[in-house]
């Protein structure tokens, strides 16, 4: 920094003329070359509250950056502290990228797909990087770049599902909504404040023209389903639940219908696919 350098040059101006050095502009060239480059400047980052999804509302992937990297001089570089060769942090869901040569950071969910153990997803990330900035003398500096990344809903929470369910000609059914809670590993309903609706393909309709009657919960997802008189073989519809902070989900069901008189399955979702 600018500032720095001139309160630096001025100090050993000033020790100079107490050794009695002549002041002719070269003891300040002197005092200025034995100063390292880590205590003339200052790297600064940006600061980082953000929340990371899969698409749609929210992003995948957030970039912080250097604000003052123009200032910085020529070959500086910036690893992560405590490894020199590796550039990412990736716990499997959050991988965390630093650019070398101009300490760009780029925060990404699921850079190569999500991967967790159930019970232990994190809900947000607190300056999670700390980036050692290594100037062409070989000195250094540490920055810990503030960063607030927080893990929507939509990735969070985990849609239970199953196989495909059996259900009889003429027959109703309950079918549950049940969600798995990333951090706990808890089983359970939506989380409150959620809605959820048919989805927006029409695929619920679709399936009503087959004879199927399907009525759905709004606030807990649980789902009627009427199986048609007439036709049997498989049904596959969908939903969609918003969570609260606005990122949303599709559930698949599909529910093969079966004019045999055998035992009706235990009914839970078939599937699921995210988006946030």
């Amino acid at each position: 920094m600018l500032v720095r350098s001139r309160t630096l040059v001025t100090a050993a101006l000033s020790c100079s003329l107490l050794f009695g050095a002549t002041v002719n502009g070269t003891g300040v060239a002197i005092a200025y070359e034995n100063v390292s480059m880590a205590a003339q400047y200052e790297p600064r980052y940006e600061s980082l509250e953000t929340r990371l999804g899969s698409s749609g509302v929210f992003p995948k992937s957030v970039e912080q950056s250097v604000e003052n990297l123009a200032e910085l001089p020529e070959e500086t570089r910036f690893l992560l502290e405590g490894d020199s060769f590796s550039i990412i942090i990736d716990d499997g869901l959050l991988a965390s990228r630093l650019d070398p040569n101009t300490g760009e950071i780029r925060h990404t969910l699921g850079a190569s797909g999500i991967s967790y153990t159930p019970g232990e997803m994190k809900r947000s990330y607190t300056d999670r990087v700390t980036v050692k900035v290594v100037y062409p003398d070989g000195s250094f500096d540490r920055v810990t770049p503030h960063s607030v990344v927080y893990v929507a809903d939509s990735i969070y929470y985990g849609i239970e599902s199953t196989g495909y369910p059996k259900v009889r000609n003429g027959q109703t059914v309950k079918i549950p909504l049940r969600v798995t809670d990333g951090g706990t590993g808890a089983v359970g309903g939506v989380p409150q404040g959620s809605k959820v609706v048919r989805d927006r393909y029409g695929s619920i309709e679709n399936a009503e023209l087959m004879g199927a009657i399907i009525l759905i919960d709004e606030k807990t997802g649980d789902l009627t389903f009427t199986a048609p008189d007439d036709r049997t073989g498989q049904l596959w519809f969908r939903t969609e639940v918003t969570f609260p902070d606005g990122s949303d989900s599709e559930v698949q069901y599909v529910i093969e219908v079966t004019d045999q008189p055998e035992p009706v399955d235990v009914i839970r979702p078939a599937g699921s696919s995210l988006s946030s």
